[in-house]
C-alpha cells in the first residue's frame, strides 16, 4: 500500500494528493499526509508548485471531511454519538474525541475548523460539532479548506527545502515517510486488536 500512495503522488500529481486528502479525511486511520513531502520533492524537482500542491490537499480535505460533517447536520450529533461507541473502533474515533472536539467548536466557532487541522483525530471529528450546530456548509468548507492547505503546504515545503538543500538527505525522504506511515498504521492495527480483545465498553 505505501507503494500504491508514493505512487500515486508521482503518477497523478495534483489530482492524487486531492483524492489522498479525501481519503484520509473520510477515513482517518490512513494517515496519507505523510507522503505529502514527497510532494515537496517534486516540487523542488520543477515538476510540481507548492501553492498548487497546497490548494490540492485543502479541497482534498475539506472534500473529506463532509463525510462526517454532512451525517451530523442531518441526522445530529447523538445519533452519529451512538454509531461511534458501536463501530468508532475502525476508524479510530471515539465519543471523547468528539467531547473534545465539541469543546473546540463552543470555544472558537467556525475557526475551530481551521486550527484544528494540524491535529490529528481531532482535525476530522471537528466536523461533527461543525454540522450539529449547522455552520454553513459554504464556511465549513473554507475553513476546512484553509487550514489544512497551511498543513499540506507546511509538510511539501519541507520536502522541498531538503530537496533543495540537502538533496542526499532527500533522497531518503520517501524511505522515511512511507516508513512513518507503516509504524502508524501498525499501531493502528495493535489498537485495533486490543480493543476486540477486550470486547465492547
Amino acid at each position: 500500500m505505501t507503494d500504491w500512495l508514493a505512487g500515486t503522488v508521482h503518477s497523478m500529481g495534483y489530482l492524487g494528493i486531492f483524492l489522498l486528502l479525501i481519503l484520509a479525511r473520510s477515513v482517518p486511520a490512513v494517515p496519507v499526509e505523510s507522503v505529502i513531502p514527497l510532494a515537496g520533492v517534486a516540487a523542488a524537482q520543477g515538476q510540481l508548485s507548492l501553492p498548487l500542491i497546497a490548494v490540492a490537499g485543502g479541497l482534498g480535505s475539506a472534500i473529506g471531511e463532509l463525510a462526517w460533517y454532512l451525517p451530523s447536520r442531518l441526522l445530529g450529533r447523538e445519533r452519529l454519538l451512538r454509531f461511534l461507541r458501536e463501530h468508532g473502533r475502525w476508524l479510530t474515533l471515539e465519543p471523547h474525541h468528539v467531547d473534545r472536539a465539541s469543546k473546540w467548536f463552543e470555544r472558537y466557532g467556525g475557526p475551530a475548523v481551521a486550527l484544528s487541522q494540524p491535529v490529528p483525530i481531532l482535525r476530522t471529528v471537528i466536523a461533527i460539532p461543525a454540522g450539529a450546530f449547522q455552520l454553513p456548509m459554504p464556511l465549513f468548507l473554507l475553513y476546512a479548506a484553509i487550514g489544512s492547505g497551511c498543513v499540506t503546504f507546511g509538510a511539501a515545503l519541507l520536502g522541498y527545502t531538503l530537496e533543495s538543500g540537502a538533496p542526499r538527505v532527500a533522497d531518503y525522504l520517501g524511505y522515511l515517510s512511507l516508513g512513518l506511515f507503516g509504524v502508524v498504521m501498525a499501531v493502528y492495527v495493535v489498537r485495533l486488536v486490543r480493543q476486540r480483545s477486550q470486547g465492547p465498553t
